[in-house]
């Protein structure tokens, strides 16, 4: 069984689905942790949660999805807890569900998806790894880690004591997204994979496939170009 990480999709359906058909990844055999983040500021993001809950559906031990912040303020919105998420890409994200459910629906689906995102985990570990979408905090227990770690920055990972972070992680790295970099690499206990998705401008921004068991990533370019390398310092 081969375990991948993805995060920070932002929408961007297109690619990936070039990454995981690039790595003929196999659900009946494979692992996949998609660490949150996958709407907004992308045309297709009704798509890739479609994608995401049938497959987790079908597959509930090898597909894992987590919630990241973007999902966070959806949830807040349908919620009437915050107008928020209208200022961070959920108009992207409604105008894609009228697409795929027509305008008369569009909002019902959304809806309900905000209902199932709502109950998705924060964090998700296995013997390789540990994996979020923002933060841990390491005052609880992995079971009941408090929802505001979906909007940990890195400027509060480097407040936290190292050697108790190790401790508490069992030695295990964490891989996370949320911050983006323009490479895959270990940043102390944790390991960033946001390429920048949806954040920086089209001709630098990409979307990393990391390879949890080989250390290394498949970076997607906007123009779905694919290469292959090695998770810096591991």
């Amino acid at each position: 069984m081969r375990t991948y990480y993805i995060c920070d999709i932002h929408g961007d359906y297109k690619s990936f689905l070039s990454l995981i058909n690039y790595v003929h990844f196999n659900p009946e055999e494979d692992q996949l942790i998609i660490g949150g983040d996958m709407i907004n500021r992308g045309p297709e993001s009704a798509e890739m949660l479609q994608w995401a809950k049938k497959h987790h559906d079908a597959y509930p031990d090898k597909i894992h999805i987590l919630i990241g912040n973007h999902e966070e303020m959806m949830i807040w919105f349908m919620n009437e807890l915050s107008p928020m998420w209208m200022e961070f890409g959920g108009d992207d994200t409604i105008n894609s569900f009228k697409k795929v459910f027509g305008t008369e629906k569009g909002w019902d689906a959304a809806e309900e998806y905000a209902s199932w995102l709502e109950k998705l985990p924060l964090i998700f570990e296995d013997e390789h790894a540990i994996y979020t979408h923002a933060g841990v905090n390491i005052g609880a227990n992995q079971e009941s880690q408090p929802r505001d770690i979906v909007w940990v920055n890195q400027k509060e990972l480097l407040e936290i004591d190292e050697k108790l972070l190790k401790t508490w992680a069992g030695g295990k790295y964490i891989y996370r997204g949320h911050n983006p970099y323009t490479t895959v690499h270990v940043d102390g206990q944790f390991i960033q994979s946001d390429l920048g998705n949806g954040t920086f401008d089209d001709d630098v921004a990409a979307l990393a496939l990391v390879d949890v068991e080989e250390n290394r990533y498949y970076r997607c370019t906007k123009d779905e170009k694919i290469t292959e390398h090695l998770i810096k310092g591991l």
